[in-house]
Formats: C-alpha cells, sequence, structure tokens
C-alpha cells in the first residue's frame, strides 16, 4: 500500500472513532436480532486480563458499556459505571468495549493506559470490526446494554446514566441476587 493511501485510511479511521461523543451513526436504531453470541478479544488492563470473552454470556445478564478513549462524556461515566459495579458484583458478566480501530490508530497500551486512568477495574474490550456494536445497534457513545440470561435485550440507553438505573435495569434482567 502507498503511503498516501495508507495516511487516507488512518485518517478515515480516527475521523471515524472521533465522531465518537456524538455517533457512530446518529441514534440507537435496535441492532441485528442474530441470537448468537459475538466473540470480543478482552486486553490486559486493571480488572480485565487479555484474552477473550463472549457476549452475551449464556445463562447470566450482561451489561456493556461501548465507549471512545476520545469521548468526555465516556470518561466523566466511568465513575458511574464503577459504582454499579461495585454495587453488582460477579453476578453478572460485566463488559466495557471501545469500537475504536485498536492497532490502527490507538493502540491497546494506550486504551489500558486511559483504562487506569479513569479507575476501571473491570474487563476491557475491542470490538474489532464493531459486531458487537451493530448487534446492539450501539452507534453513539456511551451506550449501555443489559441483556437477561437468554440474551434478550432489555435495556440500551445512550448518553449519561446513573448507576441506580444501571442496578435497577440490571436487577429487572434477572440479576436479582445483586445487592
Amino acid at each position: 500500500m502507498r503511503r498516501r493511501e495508507l495516511l487516507g485510511s488512518v485518517a478515515a479511521a480516527t475521523t471515524a472513532a472521533t465522531a465518537g461523543c456524538n455517533s457512530l451513526g446518529n441514534a440507537l436504531t435496535g441492532g441485528d436480532d442474530d441470537p448468537e453470541p459475538v466473540t470480543v478479544e478482552t486486553i490486559d488492563a486493571p480488572g480485565s486480563r487479555a484474552g477473550s470473552t463472549v457476549v452475551p454470556e449464556p445463562g447470566r445478564v450482561t451489561f456493556v458499556e461501548f465507549f471512545a478513549t476520545t469521548c468526555p462524556i465516556c470518561a466523566s461515566q466511568m465513575s458511574v459505571v464503577d459504582d454499579a459495579y461495585g454495587r453488582v458484583g460477579e453476578e453478572v458478566q460485566f463488559l466495557s468495549v471501545t469500537s475504536e480501530p485498536v492497532g490502527l490508530t490507538v493502540s491497546t497500551e494506550k486504551v489500558a493506559s486511559w483504562w487506569a486512568h479513569h479507575d476501571g477495574s473491570w474487563p476491557v474490550g475491542v470490538d474489532d470490526g464493531v459486531a458487537l456494536a451493530r448487534k446492539y445497534g450501539a452507534t453513539s457513545i456511551p451506550t449501555a446494554v443489559v441483556a437477561a440470561p437468554d440474551g434478550t435485550v432489555t435495556w440500551s440507553h445512550t448518553g449519561r446514566a446513573t448507576a441506580s438505573r444501571i442496578v435497577a435495569e440490571i436487577r429487572a434482567a434477572g440479576g436479582d441476587s445483586a445487592p
């Protein structure tokens, strides 16, 4: 690939990533009806280890927060999501995911550093190819999604949310053992 083409690709990917807090599209638009879980690469960061996880995890309530390291609203939501995570514990599959072009315009190390700087303490993953974002219709960030143990989405929300609201939606989806 010629340098000019490479730089054009990087610029396009950067534009898509930094379109960020407003949207990856324009609004939350429903997602697809595919019941199959999506495998997400997890990274080595506080509360997270390199590997992969399946989302949603069958038989457990799942909470996913879509974010970007370039999004100030996402950064401000980290303490809220941390509070919710502290209240629900290990009974719930809890994951934050970035759909940024990791490996192209942002490195895994930068995501891990951002994660540590914002006190992330639960698993963090990379939605390479945006399969998970498509599944859940997460076209804007931050977007939070709760899925019941059977994988049915019971709640999705774009923008700021309170920890109490997140915990209430997790409980309503079947995470009743959450304190």
